[in-house]
C-alpha cells in the first residue's frame, strides 16, 4: 500500500471518529430537557416567610392564614402538572411555615389577651364602650351616656395611644386617645375621644409610640372645657399593649 493510500485511510478514520463524537454530543444535548419552576412554589415560600409576622399581630395572622391557603393551592397545582414543572419543595416549606406561624402565633396572642388584664379590673374597649357613646346633653348640661355611667369609679383596663407628650421619660400624666388617627395625623380630638391618665403612687412612665394598655380607676369631670378631657383615669399601671384588641 502506497503512502498516499495510507494517508487517505487515516484521514477517513479521523473523520469518522470526529463525526461520531459530534453525533454523540448532539444526542446528549437533545436528551437534556429544561424543567421550569412553577411560580406557585416561590410565592408560597415568600408567604411562609412573611407569616413570621403572625407572632407579632393580628395582621400577621391574616398573612399566615393566606399563606396556608395559597400553599395548599400551590401544592395541588404543582402536583397536577406532574414532572413538567418543579417547585414542590418551595410550596411544601412555605405551607408548613405558614401553618406553624398561624398555630403558634394565634396561641401566643390568645394567651397574651387572657393574661394582660390585671386581676380585679374590668376590660373596657375605649372606642366602642366609651368614645362611641359620646355625651347626653340636657339643655346646656352635659351628662354621661347611660351605658357609660356604671363605669364611673370602677377599676378598668383599656388601651389607646399617647398624645402630645412633652418628654420621652418620667411622665406622671398624659392624654390617651382612642386611636392613633388624631395623634398621628393632626386631627382635633373630641372630649369623648380622649382621657387624661394620671399615674398614682409616684409612678412614672416613658412615652410610647404604639398602643399602650392602662389600668386604674375611671373618674369623670363633666365640667371640663370643650378641649379638655372629661374622662380621667387614676392609673396604677401603664405598659405597651400586648395585643391590639
Amino acid at each position: 500500500m502506497s503512502n498516499h493510500t495510507m494517508e487517505l485511510a487515516a484521514n477517513s478514520s479521523v473523520s469518522q471518529q470526529s463525526a461520531g463524537t459530534t453525533w454523540g454530543s448532539s444526542v446528549d444535548i437533545d436528551d437534556f430537557e429544561y424543567v421550569p419552576v412553577s411560580p406557585w412554589g416561590p410565592i408560597s415560600l415568600v408567604l411562609g416567610i412573611l407569616s413570621l409576622s403572625g407572632f407579632y399581630g393580628v395582621y400577621g395572622l391574616v398573612v399566615a392564614l393566606f399563606g396556608v391557603v395559597v400553599g395548599g393551592v400551590a401544592i395541588s397545582k404543582i402536583r397536577a402538572e406532574g414532572e413538567t414543572v418543579k417547585g414542590m419543595g418551595f410550596a411544601a416549606v412555605g405551607t408548613v411555615l405558614a401553618a406553624v406561624c398561624l398555630l403558634f402565633g394565634s396561641t401566643k396572642m390568645a394567651y397574651a389577651y387572657s393574661t394582660e388584664c390585671p386581676e380585679g379590673f374590668q376590660r373596657v374597649n375605649f372606642p366602642r364602650d366609651i368614645a362611641a357613646k359620646q355625651f347626653v346633653y340636657i339643655g346646656a348640661m352635659r351628662k354621661l351616656h347611660p351605658d357609660v355611667m356604671p363605669l364611673e369609679g370602677q377599676k378598668v383596663f383599656l388601651k389607646g395611644f399617647m398624645w402630645q407628650t412633652q418628654k420621652s421619660e418620667g411622665l406622671t400624666e398624659f392624654v390617651l386617645l382612642k386611636d392613633n388617627g388624631e395623634c398621628c395625623f393632626g386631627g382635633k380630638a373630641q372630649p369623648y375621644d380622649m382621657m387624661l391618665v394620671k399615674l398614682q403612687n409616684g409612678l412614672t412612665t416613658r412615652a410610647y409610640i404604639g398602643m399602650v394598655a392602662v389600668a386604674g380607676v375611671l373618674t369623670v369631670n363633666l365640667k371640663a372645657g370643650e378641649d379638655e378631657a372629661v374622662y380621667i383615669l387614676e392609673a396604677t399601671s401603664v405598659e405597651e399593649a400586648q395585643t391590639s384588641f
